[in-house]
């Protein structure tokens, strides 16, 4: 993916009541500006994300309850945090590739825009991860960076992975400097791949786990078939792959699910979801994955990427994902983001205790007038799975989901105005039914 966003100034402190609720504890945001927490570090103390009404960005430190706002320079910019290290050292970009460093309240920016990709970091801060740009390469190159120099990692050549490669990226990195990612193929999806440290301590080896549980087009003859391979997350060991994919059933029909790849036996487990079980009936049977903890526990949402969708977790040993709002049924704060529509579980702790995300929902602590609904905002929220409060409730058997909140796609449009009918490379603009505007990176 080539990035076509641009830069950032400013970073701000903010206050505000921080919310507490049988488990759940919600981001202040006592501006209203709406944050959607994309990342958690390993030890459960950092989230951050995006701002949704200044394209900007946020820190949050769970233990001391200070949040720290990064404002964009323009419209035409759209700040990311991608991955947090267990010091508070974020990275993403906004622009240039930039490092956010909470403790000393400071960002860095490396190289010019477009140039440099920064997605994953390890959790002890010593590895970053992502991709370089040069000229025309599009799709990129995967590299680690050395005090912001990146070096480039191997790649197989096209008659070992099977297909032709276009490009590739690196997306996470564990302590112990295994990194995951993916390839391009000729067919724009994106088949999973390792590398791993050599003995030299130095250099690393490609392993593309898709050249054996993932097949790279409709024609394969694999005894399971998967076409596509998208997004990879490694756990804070190194034992687990959260990676979400789409099989081919049949002639341009699909159905998307989530595995969890096992890279110290090189096993893998497959979840996609039965269309007829009753709990997909309102939201839809698409499974996406976003984080993975130390034991193989896996988060993220099922429904729609677009419409209605619900929190879930994965546990391991189990074949069926649970929603959270029925694991925790004390922490009712989770059937609300369900209710929302847009409920997204995006990290979760090395040791599986903390749970992170963002939805859309009420603001609890505003004052509305008699017979008034309350204002609705995107909320980033922190669940705490030890806390004997959440766990302590009726149980939600059904998600209702409110349709009129889980909004779909009314148009679509490109960063110039222009109106599309279908999905593009690059930044996409969507008008929902609700009145909101959503922004996605399409590569």
């Amino acid at each position: 993916m080539r990035k076509t966003l641009l830069t950032m100034v400013a970073m701000l402190a903010t206050s505000g009541a921080v919310m507490a609720q049988n488990g759940i504890t919600e981001v202040p945001d006592a501006d209203m500006l709406g944050t959607m927490a994309t990342a958690m570090s390993p030890n459960g103390r950092y989230i951050g994300g995006s701002v949704y009404a200044t394209n900007g960005g946020f820190l949050f430190d769970r233990e001391t309850k200070k949040v720290q706002m990064y404002d964009a320079l323009d419209v035409n910019t759209d700040l990311q945090i991608k991955s947090i290290s267990n010091d508070g050292l974020a990275v993403g970009w906004n622009g240039p590739a930039c490092t956010f460093d909470f403790n000393t309240n400071t960002v860095k920016s490396f190289g010019a825009a477009d140039q440099y990709l920064f997605i994953g970091i390890s959790p002890n801060g010593k590895l970053i991860v992502g991709a370089r740009y040069d000229g025309d390469d599009a799709q990129g190159t995967p590299c680690y960076f050395s005090n912001g120099t990146p070096v480039d990692l191997p790649q197989s050549s096209d008659k070992f992975l099977g297909y032709n490669s276009d490009g590739a990226s690196a997306l996470s990195v564990s302590d112990d400097s295994l990194i995951s990612g993916y390839y391009v193929d000729n067919m724009a999806t994106r088949p999973a791949t390792l590398w791993a440290l050599n003995k030299d301590g130095k250099t690393f080896s490609s392993y593309p786990i898709s050249r054996r549980f993932f097949a790279s087009s409709m024609e394969s003859t694999m005894p399971y078939v998967i076409f596509s391979c998208d997004q990879t997350v490694m756990s804070a060991n190194g034992k687990w792959l959260a990676v979400n994919f789409e099989k081919y059933i049949g002639q341009w029909e699909s159905v998307k699910g989530v595995a969890r790849y096992n890279t110290e036996n090189d096993s893998v487990d497959f979840f996609i979801a039965n269309e007829d079980d009753d709990r997909f009936a309102d939201v839809g049977t698409e499974t996406y994955a976003f984080a993975v903890s130390n034991d193989g526990t896996v988060v993220g949402f099922y429904g729609s990427a677009f419409e209605s969708r619900v929190a879930y977790r994965w546990k391991k040993g189990e074949a069926d994902i649970e929603r959270l709002a029925t694991a925790f049924p004390g922490a009712t704060r989770l059937a609300a983001y369900d209710e929302g529509g847009f409920n997204t579980p995006s990290g979760i702790s090395a040791d599986g205790r903390y749970i992170s995300g963002f939805g859309y929902a009420a603001d609890t602590t505003a004052e509305v007038e008699d017979g008034e609904e309350p204002q609705r905002n995107w909320v980033s929220w922190i669940l705490d799975t030890e806390d004997p409060a959440a766990s302590v409730g009726t149980g939600v058997e059904k998600v209702q989901v409110n349709k009129a909140n889980a909004a779909s796609v009314r148009a679509r449009y490109a960063i110039d105005g222009t109106k599309r009918q279908s999905k593009f490379k690059g930044l996409n603009i969507l008008q929902l039914t609700n009145g909101k505007a959503i922004k996605t990176i399409e590569k």
